[in-house]
């Protein structure tokens, strides 16, 4: 589910926040780094943004049940914004991307330049 716009961080930025939880019997893992493939879509139809990295991409997390993890999708105030309503990505472990993709829903705009920081720990 996406949180925000939680205001300017960065100047000219909007930010939004991804938080993701594991269920109970979750294996725990290793995340590191910025999802990938990253695409954003409204009502099913895809938005043709995609989305780059920033920030430090070597930095290891643990998810798992009671270990939350989030990321910060970050968008160019500057651009008009293109509504969504579904983000999908790929989860990074150290080593490279982890097979599967995951999805967040919640309301959002996004636009050319939108970034995706790294996971870090907590909600």
């Amino acid at each position: 589910m996406f949180r925000g716009p939680a205001g300017c961080g960065s100047w000219g930025s909007l930010h939004y926040r991804v938080t993701l939880t594991a269920p109970r019997g979750y294996e725990p893992c290793e995340l590191a780094g910025s999802p990938t493939d990253v695409r954003f879509s409204a009502h099913g139809s895809d938005s043709g943004i995609t989305a780059g990295r920033y920030g430090n991409q070597t930095t290891v997390v643990i998810f798992g049940p009671g270990h939350p993890v989030h990321f910060d999708i970050q968008v160019p105030s500057s651009r008009r914004g293109i509504p969504a309503d579904e983000a999908s990505f790929r989860l990074r472990a150290p080593d490279g991307a982890i097979p599967g993709t995951s999805f967040a829903q919640g309301g959002l705009k996004v636009a050319t330049g939108t970034l995706v920081g790294p996971v870090r720990r907590g909600s």
